[in-house]
């Protein structure tokens, strides 16, 4: 009997033009069975975009507004009257990042209306392997489906965000500091963003990678075209090909390895199958190895963290200075305390030590790696590296 595979469509779209994005948008859930193979018109929808922070479109660090719009638009035409979309941000909120981006709260986009992700809710999860509850904002218990549309970037704790990191955002901006802290390390957050969805189970995932971002993902780094929108119902496997396309071996980001290790999908090339669809064409070319589409579409080029670090250099805390940690340089840094704020230790792990004249200094003692300074930092003064 033949291994039934992941199956992941990829669709060529050069820029945000929004009739492009569309069509693009709309080739891809076509070529993996149509809005009816994920849900029924009179569900209650939710749409979780990548609103890291209030940012401009063309800065890579939210996904972009032409496809969140492609992606109302298409529920709106299949019949969908209950949707709503929004994110939960670490910093900010999703409605301010919404705003930035040109929605308005009062005015609904192809009737779906902003969710504000403010107000959170208990969910028991007994089935789950590292948390038995979450606190998810309100409109994700209200849903009956969640539709995933992540951006294609990188990571300073977890190399790369995509479709597994993206669901982070369901919890509301102050639960994310405690887990971080209750999850140290990329091996067990991981986990736990994987637990995340297995217990919501969103029922399709769609990437932004027409401009990815490179370097100091996931709110610092560069923009950098890719001309590309991927679509799976296996968040793994969408980005295991996130992966391929920037050269970089799946096996060193922890969400694929966590997330295959308990079953919600597939990081294995061998069990993936690639499809690549023409915006328009109802006839899709036959699989492509994904070394084929990483050569033909990818940047081996692309700035990423793709060292190998050995296990035990990760699991031991003796051997932690090895580890990449947060680096603030000071001539970038203005100190406006914004990181300091944002770090969820206990008692903090970066202060004003020598004065609000000079850049926060970190304890070295305390500081868990989380990069929630760096994603925050508004002057890109924070990047991943190592302490003298």
């Amino acid at each position: 009997m033949t291994e039934k595979k992941s199956r992941v469509i990829a669709v060529p779209c050069s820029d945000y033009e929004p009739e492009k994005v569309y069509e693009a948008v709309r080739t891809g859930i076509r070529a993996l069975g149509g809005l009816e193979s994920f849900l029924r018109p009179e569900e209650r929808v939710l749409v979780k975009p990548n609103l890291l922070k209030p940012a401009e479109a063309d800065s890579a660090v939210t996904t972009h507004p032409s496809v969140l719009r492609a992606v109302l638009r298409l529920l709106k035409e299949y019949g969908c009257t209950s949707v709503r979309f929004g994110d939960s941000p670490g910093h900010d909120t999703g409605t301010h990042a919404l705003e930035r981006l040109g929605f308005r709260s009062d005015e609904p986009v192809f009737g779906a209306c902003l969710a504000p992700m403010s107000e959170e809710v208990r969910v028991d999860f007994p089935e789950g392997m590292t948390e038995k509850e979450f606190w998810f904002a309100r409109e994700v218990t209200e849903a009956d489906a969640i539709i995933n549309v992540c951006k294609m970037k990188t990571h300073a704790m977890m190399r790369v965000t995509g479709a597994v990191k993206n669901l982070f955002g369901l919890l509301c901006g102050t639960r994310k500091a405690r887990e971080h802290l209750k999850f140290p390390n990329d091996g067990v957050f991981a986990r736990m963003l994987v637990d995340i969805h297995r217990c919501v189970k969103p029922r399709l995932h769609i990437m932004d990678a027409v401009v990815a971002m490179e370097g100091n993902g996931p709110g610092a780094g560069t923009p950098k075209p890719m001309g590309l929108l991927l679509f799976s119902i296996d968040p793994v496997a969408l980005d295991a090909v996130f992966c391929a396309l920037i050269h970089m071996d799946p096996e060193t980001v922890q969400t694929n390895v966590q997330g295959e290790a308990m079953g919600l999908g597939t990081w294995h090339a061998e069990r993936i199958e690639l499809l690549l669809a023409t915006p328009g064409d109802d006839a899709y070319a036959d699989p492509m190895p994904l070394d084929v589409f990483a050569d033909t579409f990818g940047d081996p080029d692309f700035e990423v963290d793709r060292k190998k670090t050995d296990l035990l250099v990760r699991s031991l805390s003796v051997l932690a200075r090895f580890s990449r940690r947060p680096v603030i340089h000071a001539e970038r840094c203005i100190h406006c305390g914004i990181c300091v704020s944002h770090c969820p230790v206990p008692g903090k792990a970066l202060s004003f030590r020598n004065g609000k004249d000079h850049p926060p200094v970190y304890d070295r003692k305390k500081c868990i790696r989380c990069f929630c300074c760096q994603e925050m930092c508004p002057q890109k003064a924070i990047t991943a590296g190592y302490w003298k």
